[in-house]
C-alpha cells in the first residue's frame, strides 16, 4: 500500500511539472492585421479575449495558427511561460493553437479604412520620399504609420458630417533622421495635431481637406503595378536577419517582376530562380545558387537565407524604404535600398 502512495506521488508530481506555467485560452481574432512596431516593423495580429470589449495588438506568433485575411476567427490556445532566461526579443509566453472553434469570413472592407496610404502631398507641396504613410482603423479610431522619420499614432473621432473626423496630438517613437526627413516630420506633425478634416477618396487618391476645403495632406493607395514597379526599380540589400541588424556583406536580392525571376546574393554565393504572388504571399521556386564554399559568418547566413528562400509560406510588404519578408508573422529577413 505504501509503495502505491508514493507511485501516486510521483504521478501527481510529474503532472504538476508538466502543465506548471500553462493554461488554455479562448481568444477572438480580427480578420484584419494592422502595422505595428516589435524589435523591427511588422504587422500585428488583432486579438479579444474571452470578456474583453476592444480590439488589442497582438505580437507574439501562434504555433499552429495559419491565419487567413478576411476571416474572422474563434480559438482555443495554450499559453505557456518560457523558462529564464527569455530572450530579449522574445515574448515571456509562448502560444500553440489547439483548435480553431470557429472561421467566419467578413465582408473586406473597402475605401479608405485599413489601407496603406503613402503622403504625395502636404501643404500644397509634393512629397515624393515615400518616408511618410498612414492606415486608418476604424475600428479603435486611430491613425498610424510613419511621419517621415518615427513611427506615430493618434486618436481621432467621427464627427457629425460623412467622412469628417477630428485628430488629437499624436504620440510616437522619438529617433533621430536626416534633416530632410526631421523636417518633413515636423511639418506633418504640425498639419494632423488637433484638426477637422473631410476626407475625399477618388480611385486610388484620398484627400484631407480642411474647413476651407483647402487640401491639407494627399495620399496615394498603391495598387499591386505600382508596388512591384518600385521593389524591381531597386537593388535591395539584407540589413537584418531574424532580427539582428548587421553588416551582412553582399547578401542582396533583385527581382524581375516582368519574367517573374529572383536573383541575388546569401552573403557567400550568388543566387537565383523564380517566384509567384498572391497578394501578399510570395513563394520561391528552382533557388540555385553557385557552389564557392564560406566559412563563418557568410556561411551562417547563406545557409538561414536559403532556407527562407524555400519556405512556401513566406509574406512580402514594404515599410518605408525596407523590403521585408515574414514567416509565420515573425519578420525574418529586412532588405534596404542600396545604389
Amino acid at each position: 500500500m505504501k509503495r502505491f502512495k508514493c507511485m501516486y506521488v510521483f504521478v501527481v508530481v510529474l503532472l504538476s511539472t508538466f502543465t506548471y506555467g500553462q493554461e488554455s485560452l479562448k481568444m477572438f481574432v480580427k480578420e484584419s492585421k494592422v502595422p505595428c512596431q516589435g524589435v523591427g516593423p511588422m504587422e500585428c495580429l488583432q486579438v479579444k479575449y474571452d470578456n474583453d470589449k476592444d480590439w488589442q495588438l497582438f505580437y507574439d506568433h501562434i504555433e499552429g495558427f495559419n491565419f487567413e485575411k478576411g476571416n474572422r476567427y474563434e480559438i482555443l490556445v495554450t499559453r505557456t511561460k518560457r523558462q529564464e532566461p527569455i530572450p530579449a526579443d522574445a515574448s515571456a509566453y509562448q502560444y500553440k493553437l489547439k483548435s480553431i472553434i470557429s472561421k467566419t469570413p467578413v465582408s473586406k472592407e473597402k475605401g479608405i479604412y485599413n489601407t496603406k496610404m503613402i503622403l504625395t502631398q502636404l501643404n500644397g507641396k509634393k512629397i515624393n520620399s515615400g518616408k511618410a504613410f498612414i492606415t486608418i482603423n476604424d475600428e479603435t479610431g486611430t491613425i498610424s504609420g510613419k511621419n517621415g522619420c518615427n513611427n506615430f499614432n493618434v486618436k481621432y473621432t467621427k464627427l457629425s458630417s460623412k467622412n469628417q473626423i477630428k485628430t488629437n496630438s499624436p504620440m510616437g517613437t522619438l529617433m533621430a533622421c536626416d534633416d530632410e526627413s526631421m523636417k518633413l516630420e515636423q511639418e506633418f506633425n504640425v498639419a494632423i495635431t488637433n484638426k477637422k478634416f473631410k476626407i475625399v477618396k477618388k480611385n486610388n487618391t484620398v484627400q484631407f481637406k480642411n474647413a476651407k476645403n483647402k487640401v491639407v495632406m494627399e495620399f496615394s493607395i498603391p495598387t499591386q503595378d505600382q508596388l512591384w514597379s518600385f521593389i524591381a526599380k531597386n537593388n535591395w540589400k539584407l540589413i537584418a536577419l531574424e532580427n539582428v541588424g548587421q553588416d551582412y556583406g553582399k547578401a542582396s536580392i533583385k527581382f524581375n517582376p516582368a519574367e517573374k525571376k529572383v536573383s541575388g546574393n546569401t552573403g557567400c554565393n550568388n543566387f537565383f530562380g523564380t517566384y509567384e504572388t498572391n497578394g501578399d504571399r510570395i513563394s520561391f521556386d528552382k533557388i540555385a545558387t553557385t557552389r564557392m564554399a564560406c566559412i563563418g559568418e557568410g556561411n551562417k547566413t547563406e545557409q538561414k537565407i536559403v532556407s527562407y528562400l524555400n519556405s512556401k509560406d513566406l509574406r512580402l510588404d514594404v515599410a518605408d524604404q525596407t523590403l521585408n519578408f515574414y514567416l509565420n508573422d515573425k519578420l525574418v529577413m529586412m532588405f534596404g535600398i542600396t545604389k
